[in-house]
């Protein structure tokens, strides 16, 4: 499957993605914006099967067309959709920070905020990566946090705060 921007294409994998595991152990681990990346992919394919188990589900219940689809929207389409831009923007500022026309100066201190940012926007989805299994136990939880804090703090230390 491929789409105009590039932004549907990692669904090829989709069965595979939703295989995938939180694997990172440690904070420096975290800190590559590679975990938020997959952990938003493995997201939206979840997010995507369940939304569509769930309008088929009200569809089987009995519910009408306009029932099923609002009532399948309150959870799941929304969270997806959310997911989904959420990801591409990361995606997309990912490319961009490792792109040759981003000044090498400034690779460093953007690496660091492309990670910050996924890893704080992925933190209000915890509890759905927890639930759909693609993260089990404290450790996962306390790796994404600790490293989010590690990052805010190397990068308020790449900063100057007098320019502030």
């Amino acid at each position: 499957m491929t789409s105009p921007l590039g932004s549907l294409d990692y669904l090829e994998g989709y069965d595979h993605i939703l295989r995938q595991r939180f694997t990172a152990s440690s904070v420096h681990d975290c800190m590559d914006a590679s975990v938020p990346l997959s952990a938003y992919k493995w997201l939206v394919c979840y997010l995507l099967r369940e939304s569509f188990q769930k309008l088929r589900d009200q569809e089987q219940s009995g519910c009408t067309e306009f029932e099923a689809r609002n009532n399948s929207q309150v959870y799941y389409c929304r969270s997806l959709a959310i997911a989904f831009i959420e990801h591409t923007v990361l995606q997309r500022y990912h490319d961009y920070v490792h792109g040759a026309d981003t000044p090498a100066t400034l690779q460093p201190v953007l690496k660091r905020l492309c990670s910050l940012y996924g890893l704080w926007s992925l933190n209000k989805h915890m509890a759905v990566l927890y639930q759909g299994g693609f993260a089990s136990g404290e450790k996962a939880g306390r790796l994404v946090q600790d490293a989010i804090l590690e990052l805010c703090s190397k990068v308020w230390s790449q900063t100057d705060p007098v320019r502030c």
